[in-house]
């Protein structure tokens, strides 16, 4: 329902009231008092009648006003009424010389509040013609007129004459005042609502309470920040429902002080998620001056907290890059040295064989270092992605197939694939990815020693508002999900840590190269984890070129030479490369 047929609603109900009253005041004590103009038996069942149907009538009204479609109609339904009972009233009132006549003002001022000026006319007009009527068979002597008038025939036309004017007095000012104050509600209508408009339409969170706290109004920004809807948080005291106590503390400070307040901190949104606030409180005032509450202000600072974390990060990665070329240089030449001189040595020289176990684990470890110091020098300084246009079903499904040959694969380990049939174009490196796929596959079947499913599977996203580092309006998730033993709670922020792993063997940068290779393709990685299995999250963007009606496009890169993209050679050198990745 419209706001203004709610108003139109209102004025009704007021309206009903106020005859309820007026009969009951106006026709009740003339029938407890027995006034001269009720002698005649007819007009006391007259005045019983009107009292019992305008009852009637308003009950009437009250279980239809919550149903009505058109309350304009319905109100121009009960002033109709109105005149006609007054018109009966004024009849066994003694006419012309009725002391009810006036109820034909209340009447016409009742219309022009809902029609204004054109509705009190048109209502004044009906009033004079019912009025006029009465007073004709009043002077014709027409039943129930039996006795002749007091007043001659110039007088009657004086009196018609003035309750004419009176009416249409009544009607054009009333109706004019009527139009004023409808203008007048129309600016502060219009006044609120663009203030409204512009409380909802800022970015920040936007909230206010009274001097206890109770919020007043929460925003549009507000409940996109913190997931309450407005109807949640109005009447909640603040720092309880943002479970936040430095509020409150604030809030005394403010009012110690009466300086704003400024600060940051972190709750937890209605769906649980981290959010990193800052919030300025300032006191709320009235025109006097005089303080009736709190206004305050937030902005999410979490997408800017982890633009800047990553910003530190990759200023700790490129200083780390620069001291790894340095660190490649300077140890790798001499690790060759190292290497090479003790295969020379163990093919000279005639060992025991305990002593050629020596010179076989001293070769094995310098290959060890070697490997590691490859993958460091991958997770600090890596290649930029050569994206070019790739079937991403179609990689996952060449790496569930090699990963059959792997060492850490048995029969106790089921891979489903649950993708769709048809291809999922994306510009991606295909052997980056393949890698990341790789690698999380492996780290699955590691968590699962005995038996298990890994469940690898896709599905199409948008990104939340106001979060993410996608670019692209379309996403497409690609998700490993194990049955294995999960992940201790104390290890999931530390798991894309360079060189952390909880296992007895590897370098513990598998994870780390996988995060760098998904961010370098302007994607997100993350985990959950409990004791029934772990899922990876794996985010990419669809880049425009993409898209299905696009797909006729050719690749702005020449494609590999059939033999580079046999299974086996695949295996092969994705194989080599992810080996000891595994954290």
């Amino acid at each position: 329902m419209k706001r203004e047929d709610e108003i139109i609603l209102g004025r009704i109900k007021w309206l009903m009231a106020l005859r309820i009253f007026l009969v009951t005041s106006l026709l009740g004590i003339p029938l407890l008092l027995q006034l001269n103009y009720l002698k005649n038996p007819w007009s006391i069942t007259t005045f019983y009648f009107l009292i019992g149907s305008t009852y009637f009538l308003t009950l009437v009204y009250a279980l239809f006003i919550s149903r009505t479609r058109y309350p304009l109609f319905f109100v121009s339904v009960q002033l109709g009424i109105d005149l006609l009972f007054e018109t009966a009233l004024i009849v066994v009132t003694g006419g012309i010389q009725s002391p009810f006549s006036f109820l034909y003002v209340i009447t016409i001022v009742s219309a022009c509040i809902f029609f204004h000026r054109k509705g009190g006319v048109l209502t004044a007009a009906a009033a004079t013609f019912l009025f006029g009527t009465v007073v004709n068979l009043q002077y014709a002597h027409v039943p129930p007129f039996n006795s002749p008038s007091l007043l001659g025939e110039k007088e009657v036309f004086y009196m018609l004459f003035l309750y004419m004017i009176t009416f249409f007095t009544v009607g054009s000012l009333s109706g004019r005042l009527s139009e004023r104050l409808h203008e007048k509600e129309v600016g502060f209508s219009k006044l609120r609502v663009f203030t409204e408009d512009i409380v909802e339409s800022i970015s920040s969170g936007l909230v206010t309470t009274d001097l206890s706290g109770k919020i007043t109004s929460f925003n549009r920004s507000a409940s996109e920040m913190t997931g309450f809807r407005a109807e949640e948080a109005v009447g909640s005291i603040w720092w309880e429902l943002f479970s936040w106590g430095e509020i409150r503390d604030r809030y005394r400070d403010l009012a110690i002080t009466g300086v704003p307040q400024r600060f940051d901190g972190e709750i937890s949104t209605k769906q649980g998620e981290r959010c990193l606030l800052g919030v300025t409180i300032s006191p709320l005032r009235n025109e006097h001056g005089g303080q009736i509450g709190i206004i305050g202000t937030f902005q999410d600072l979490t997408q800017l907290k982890s633009l800047e974390e990553e910003m530190q990060k990759k200023e700790r990665l490129a200083t780390i890059g620069e001291m790894a070329a340095g660190m490649a240089h300077e140890i790798r030449n001499p690790l060759a040295s190292l290497s090479g001189s003790i295969e020379v040595l163990k093919g000279d020289l005639n060992l025991r064989d305990e002593h050629l176990k020596l010179m076989e684990i001293a070769v094995r470890e310098a290959d060890r270092l070697n490997s590691i110091i490859t993958q460091f020098l991958l997770y600090a300084k890596p290649l930029p992605p050569r994206r070019r246009r790739t079937d991403l079903h179609a990689l996952l499904s060449e790496t569930v197939q090699l990963l059959q040959n792997h060492p850490e694969y048995h029969d106790r380990i089921k891979v489903s694939l649950l993708i769709p049939s048809e291809p999922q174009m994306i510009l991606i490196d295909p052997d980056q990815i393949r890698q990341v796929f790789w690698n999380l596959s492996i780290n699955a079947f590691q968590a699962m020693p005995e038996e298990g499913v890994l469940t690898i599977s896709t599905r199409r996203s948008r990104p939340k508002k106001g979060k993410g580092a996608v670019v692209s309006d379309e996403r497409i998730e690609v998700l490993f999900a194990d049955t294995g033993g999960g992940i201790q709670k104390g290890d999931l922020p530390k798991i894309f840590y360079p060189f952390f792993t909880t296992k007895s063997s590897g370098s513990g940068l598998g994870l780390s190269i996988v995060q760098r290779i998904i961010e370098e393709h302007a994607g997100e990685i993350r985990v959950e984890s409990s004791s029934k299995g772990t899922t990876f999250f794996i985010t990419l963007p669809l880049d425009e070129l993409t898209r299905s009606e696009r797909l006729d496009i050719e690749d702005s890169r020449p494609e590999r030479s059939p033999a580079a993209d046999r299974p086996s050679d695949l295996f092969q050198s994705t194989e080599n490369r992810l080996k000891s990745l595994s954290v």
